[in-house]
C-alpha cells in the first residue's frame, strides 16, 4: 500500500511540474503578430545595415497604423512592406489557409528591372538538342517528379572547347559522374560553364564543382553570421576551398555564363570560382542570394524565411544583391535562332 502511495504521490508531482513549465498560449491578435514578426527581422535579419534598411524607424511608422479590428489581408499587407524593404529573395512572408494554399506572398522580385538574358528554348534549338549536338552527353535527373539534364561535351560550333550546361544545384551529382564529366572534357582548350537561370539548391555540390577548377586551395572570402541582437551579434567564418582529388581537374581558361536568374547556391559557385585566375564572367548580373536562410511560423500560421547570413567575397564585396560579370552581353530575346552571350564565349575563347 505504501507503494502505491508512493507512485500516486510521484504521478501528482509530475503533473504539477508539468503545469509549472507550460508556457501560456501565444497570443495572435495584430498587434502581438506585428511585434513577433518584426523582432525576428530586428534579431535575426543578417543584412539590415547592408541593405539600408532602418529598422526602428519601419516599426514606429507601421506600428502607429496597426489596429486590433484590421483584417488579416490589411494586417499582411503592413508586413509584406518590410519583408519587401528587405529587397532580398530568400527572405519571404507567407500567410496560408488552413487547407494548405497560399493565401500571400511578400518576397523580392530578383527579375524586375533587369534584361532576360537566357531562352532555353533557343538554347535547345540551336546548340544542345541531341540531334543538334550528337556529340553533347547528358545526365537525366529527377527533381521531385521533373526531369532535369546536366548536359557536358562538346557543342557543333566547336569541337575544342568544352560546354557544361548545369541548370540546377538542387539535384545529387555523385563523385563518379563528376568524374566522367571532368574526365570527358579534360583535353579541351577551354570551358564553357553555363548557370544561367540556376535558382541554386544544394552549396556543397557547387563549392564541389568549383573545386575542379583549382590548382591550389583557395581562399574565397568569410561568411558573416548573425549571432545575436544588435549590430555587434556577427561572427565571422572563413572559407577555404581544396581543389577536387582528381586527375581530371580543369586549368585551362573558363567562361562563367551568367544571369539575373542566378541565385543562392549559384553565388556560391560564382564566388568560390571569382578568385581563380582563368575564369571569366560573362552576361548579365546574377541574383545574389548569398548568405544561411532561417525559417518558421508566426503564431497565427504565416511562415517567414529570414537570412541570417551573408557572403563577403575575397575582395570584401557583399554578394547579396548579385555579381555583376567581368563582360556583359546583352540578349536579344527576340533572335530565335542565336544565344548571343553563348556566342560570345565562344569567340572570346577561340
Amino acid at each position: 500500500m505504501k507503494n502505491y502511495i508512493i507512485l500516486f504521490a510521484l504521478f501528482l508531482g509530475l503533473i504539477s511540474c508539468e503545469k509549472l513549465i507550460m508556457k501560456p498560449n501565444a497570443k495572435i491578435d495584430n498587434r502581438a503578430i506585428f511585434e513577433e514578426y518584426t523582432k525576428l527581422v530586428k534579431e535575426k535579419y543578417a543584412m539590415l545595415e547592408f541593405k539600408g534598411v532602418d529598422i526602428d524607424f519601419l516599426i514606429d511608422s507601421i506600428g502607429n497604423v496597426i489596429t486590433q479590428d484590421m483584417n488579416s489581408d490589411t494586417l499582411f499587407k503592413k508586413l509584406a512592406i518590410i519583408t519587401n524593404r528587405l529587397r532580398d529573395g530568400h527572405s519571404s512572408l507567407i500567410g496560408v489557409y488552413t487547407s494548405g494554399n497560399f493565401e500571400n506572398i511578400a518576397t523580392f522580385d530578383l527579375n524586375e528591372g533587369f534584361p532576360i538574358a537566357f531562352n532555353d528554348t533557343i538554347l535547345r534549338n540551336n546548340y544542345t538538342s541531341a540531334n543538334v549536338a550528337p556529340n553533347l552527353k547528358r545526365i537525366a535527373i529527377d527533381d521531385e517528379g521533373t526531369s532535369i539534364e546536366v548536359l557536358y561535351g562538346f557543342l557543333p560550333q566547336s569541337a575544342t572547347i568544352a560546354y557544361i550546361r548545369i541548370p540546377s544545384f538542387n539535384i545529387t551529382l555523385e563523385d563518379e559522374q563528376l568524374e566522367t564529366i571532368f574526365a570527358e572534357i579534360k583535353n579541351a582548350t577551354g570551358c564553357i560553364v553555363d548557370v544561367r537561370g540556376n535558382g541554386g539548391g544544394d552549396p556543397s555540390l557547387s563549392t564541389k564543382i568549383a573545386s575542379y577548377f583549382m590548382s591550389e586551395t583557395t581562399y574565397t572570402g568569410y561568411e558573416r553570421f548573425k549571432i545575436g541582437p544588435g549590430s555587434s551579434g556577427f561572427q565571422d567564418s572563413p572559407s577555404n576551398v581544396t581543389p577536387a582529388e582528381s586527375d581530371n581537374r580543369f586549368t585551362e581558361a573558363v567562361v562563367v555564363l551568367t544571369d539575373r536568374g542566378c541565385y543562392s547556391a549559384t553565388t556560391t559557385l560564382c564566388y568560390n570560382m571569382n578568385p581563380l585566375a582563368q575564369v571569366t564572367f560573362m552576361g548579365q548580373r546574377t541574383g545574389g542570394g548569398s548568405g544561411s536562410v532561417a525559417d518558421g511560423f508566426l503564431a497565427n500560421g504565416w511562415q517567414w524565411s529570414l537570412s541570417t547570413s551573408e557572403f563577403i567575397d575575397h575582395l570584401g564585396n557583399h554578394l547579396d544583391d548579385g555579381i555583376n560579370p567581368d563582360i556583359q552581353v546583352l540578349f536579344d530575346n527576340t533572335d530565335q535562332s542565336q544565344d548571343e552571350i553563348l556566342d560570345e564565349a565562344l569567340l572570346y575563347l577561340q
